[in-house]
């Protein structure tokens, strides 16, 4: 089975559809989290992920999206996401507001013999947890899937790519689709396919992007900083 997981899309349907031409014919998507917010095209993710039926969880834009409240950004994003998130509200229908709701905080899947966890930041703090990154220690990824009976657990959140195998258990965060923060602007995913996952970058229509974001009535200011987070990946 050839499988197709994502992460932080936030509203860019750019990148997916880079993506999705990169990744070619999936028997399954997983999707970790953050359809919306900062990006311009927040309907056009949520029902992308409707349409195909995404085995998926909430991230905490999409919770501040649904339900209100703040969306708890890393600090130096916060500013930008708050600014962002009552334009992205509106933008959103009845429908895709109903969809997020609906989303779990974390989910098991299986296919093939083998379960697949996700969740968004980890099991302990679905929504807000950044400490699973790259440098994370084996100790910690273990604790966040310890009571998940699930071969692979996928989460996402950090927008930080990586892939480690600990004994039997295969911790993926595909990274970031729609903002990379690692210093690569190219959209991150990863695939599943023979028990082995591995990560794919891919280049997308930046331009396109840049024009719509351009379209958003935003604080010039905010705007740049906007501009400037998908031009520079960090």
């Amino acid at each position: 089975m050839r499988i197709l997981i994502l992460s932080d899309l936030h509203g860019n349907t750019w990148a997916l559809q880079a993506v999705l031409q990169a990744a070619g014919q999936v028997d399954a998507i997983l999707f970790a989290g953050d359809a919306v917010n900062y990006g311009p095209s927040p309907r056009g993710v949520v029902s992308w992920l409707r349409r195909v039926g995404a085995v998926a969880v909430r991230g905490n834009h999409d919770h501040a999206a649904a339900f209100g409240g703040d969306p708890k950004a890393a600090p130096r994003k916060a500013p930008l996401a708050n600014a962002l998130l009552e334009w992205t509200r509106k933008e959103l229908r009845p429908e895709d507001v109903a969809y997020l709701k609906s989303l779990p905080l974390y989910a098991v899947w299986a296919a093939d013999g083998t379960r697949f966890a996700l969740v968004h930041g980890s099991l302990q703090d679905p929504l807000y947890d950044y400490r699973l990154d790259p440098e994370a220690g084996d100790e910690a990824l273990l604790e966040a899937a310890q009571t998940l009976r699930a071969e692979v657990v996928v989460f996402g959140h950090t927008h930080l790519p990586f892939v480690r195998r600990i004994g039997d258990k295969l911790f993926v965060n595909p990274g970031s689709a729609g903002q990379p923060l690692d210093g690569d602007p190219r959209a991150s995913f990863a695939i599943y396919e023979d028990g082995q996952a591995r990560l794919e970058r891919v280049e997308y229509d930046l331009k396109g992007l840049l024009q719509a974001l351009e379209t958003m009535p935003l604080d010039p200011r905010r705007k740049e900083e906007l501009r400037l987070l998908y031009q520079e990946a960090r």
